[in-house]
């Protein structure tokens, strides 16, 4: 692995981050997200020598864009950086040999900004909400330029545009193995959709009262190299494309998570196990049936409760990178985008994500899964259950287990318990303890799968909670037709690249200038209101000097 030099301490030449020092700055085990390109070779130019120099150009925007009709590009608290190493030299640039900009961004002074948005007048953080606390770096800008092509005599000459978690050295400065990323922000769409028209939004905004974006950490990252092969006769262009994106959550905000609590309170309590189907099992196990059958099945009580008041205390489920989580206490349901797109995964940085072509559209080229939201709704039933077999006590009596010369049995515990063979039981004949020992285990499993099939049974045919759950299931099926034909979300977003560009980006020019940003919003059909590339870095256009 090459090293490189600092600026600072070779301030008429920079050497260039071989592609392997980017890879192990960002941990990536191998390339991800990178998009290189080397344009056709063109004939070769008496200009183009080893010793040729460029004008050239490097840019960073955290934003770009436009929201609610306002132009972040103008905003001066957003209007990035912009390397250009130019003769004569550019306003503000360190010389025309080379030109180094970084700008480390504050939440405090993105958090100022007043714009003018029309319907959505206001604060910007009340459309783009940045977390506070983050790690250094996460909203950095980056754009280095210098006049050298790569030659014989200067191998390594690059220039590099980025921002967001970019470092100060050009390298993306996030560790995918971090299990706990930063988070950029959330973007509240709520407010942007009940300003937009399209199939569905105004059923979407009906059925919802919030709808918020959370971003984990992003990096847009852009390298170049002017190449002047005189031996070959040939000059080209070679440009490298990178991006990383932590993850993505929808985050649903409706009454109709309330109206699945209701229905819950209603059909809990009514949970009720067969006496009969008890009694089988334990006639079943041998000393212990006939012993019990003195005592008559009308001696058996089987009761099963169900602590409602702390099915609400966590999500369910209780587990990260859940493709849906619904939060009851709060009222919501969390859509993680990776998870549901790509599959499940453990890392808290997707994989999945962070493999994708230029100008993925999520849910369009990156496709829901077959049925996704009744399957979505039926996995949440299965992690409802799940919860409730830690909230659902079972108590199986006969007889008596105190007093003068007892008999009779008491069994007692979770649903858990029951099913992993941890429940307590006693058994007493005339007031001696019997030790069941090896038939225990299998009593107090057959026990534990009758209680949990009636309260499978009993979710799953309960009128009232069917239409709680049909609810959720249209919910989600009309999020999903607005973010496959109203909201798009397009991730590695790049012009002069493959796949369906952004609007935004198909109105960059020259041809020769490379984009890419981590992740873009668009409002299809009102670009106005919503046309927002996160974390962008561009290189080029480059020219011979005269």
């Amino acid at each position: 692995m090459s090293s490189s030099a600092s600026v600072e301490s070779a301030p008429q030449r920079r050497i260039r981050p071989s592609r392997r020092a980017v890879v192990k700055g960002a941990a990536w085990a191998a390339p991800v997200a990178a998009f290189s390109v080397g344009a056709p070779a063109l004939a070769f130019s008496p200009s183009c020598t080893d010793d040729s120099l460029l004008d050239s150009q490097a840019r960073a925007r955290m934003l770009s864009g436009q929201i609610g009709g306002a132009d972040l590009d103008v905003i001066a608290e957003v209007n990035g950086v912009h390397a250009q190493a130019f003769d004569p030299i550019a306003d503000g640039a360190d010389s025309i040999s080379q030109d180094l900009k970084t700008n480390p961004l504050t939440v405090e002074a993105l958090s100022a900004i007043n714009l003018n948005l029309g319907g959505l007048s206001g604060a910007l953080t009340t459309i783009l909400d940045f977390a506070t606390a983050q790690d250094a770096g996460v909203l950095n800008e980056y754009a280095y330029a210098n006049e050298n092509a790569q030659s014989a005599n200067n191998p390594d000459a690059p220039e590099v545009g980025g921002a967001g978690a970019v470092g100060n050295d050009g390298t993306i400065a996030l560790s995918v193995d971090d299990p706990n990323p930063p988070a950029l922000g959330t973007i509240n769409l709520y407010s942007i959709l009940e300003q937009a028209t399209g199939p569905g939004v105004a059923q979407l905004v009906d059925l919802i009262a919030g709808l918020n974006l959370d971003i984990g950490a992003v990096a847009g990252l852009a390298r170049l190299d002017y190449v002047c092969d005189t031996a070959r006769g040939v000059t080209e262009e070679t440009v490298d494309r990178d991006y990383l994106l932590a993850y993505l959550n929808l985050i649903i905000e409706s009454n109709l998570v309330g109206d699945l609590v209701s229905a819950l309170n209603v059909v809990l309590p009514s949970l009720t196990i067969s006496t009969d189907a008890v009694w089988d099992l334990l006639e079943a196990v041998p000393l212990l049936g006939p012993l019990l059958s003195a005592l008559g099945q009308g001696a058996l009580d089987v009761t099963a409760t169900v602590d409602v008041s702390q099915l609400t205390a966590l999500p369910i489920p209780n587990t990260e990178n859940a493709a849906l989580q619904a939060d009851l206490a709060a009222g919501t349901i969390t859509i993680d985008v990776a998870s549901l797109l790509g599959g499940a995964y453990t890392g808290a940085i997707s994989p999945f994500l962070n493999e994708l072509s230029p100008n993925t559209r999520l849910f369009v080229d990156a496709p829901l899964p077959t049925n996704a939201a009744a399957s979505l709704v039926d996995t949440l039933v299965d992690d409802l259950i799940e919860r409730l077999k830690d909230l659902v006590t079972v108590t199986v009596r006969a007889g008596s287990v105190s007093g003068i010369l007892p008999t009779g049995l008491l069994i007692e515990g979770s649903l858990r318990d029951f099913l992993e063979g941890g429940a307590t039981a006693r058994f007493v004949l005339a007031g001696i303890p019997v030790n069941l020992g090896a038939l225990l285990n299998p009593l107090l499993g057959g026990i534990g799968d009758l209680v949990e099939t009636t309260l499978s049974t009993l979710l799953n045919d309960s009128g009232v909670l069917q239409t709680a759950l049909t609810g959720i299931n249209g919910l989600l099926s009309v999020l999903f037709d607005v973010l496959s034909g109203v909201l798009a979300l397009t991730v590695n977003a790049q012009n002069n690249a493959s796949g369906s560009m952004p609007n935004y980006y198909a109105a960059i020019t020259p041809e020769r200038r490379y984009d890419v940003s981590a992740l873009h919003l668009e409002v299809l059909g009102m670009l106005n209101l919503l046309n927002l590339a996160v974390a962008r870095g561009s290189v080029g256009q480059n020219d011979f000097r005269a």
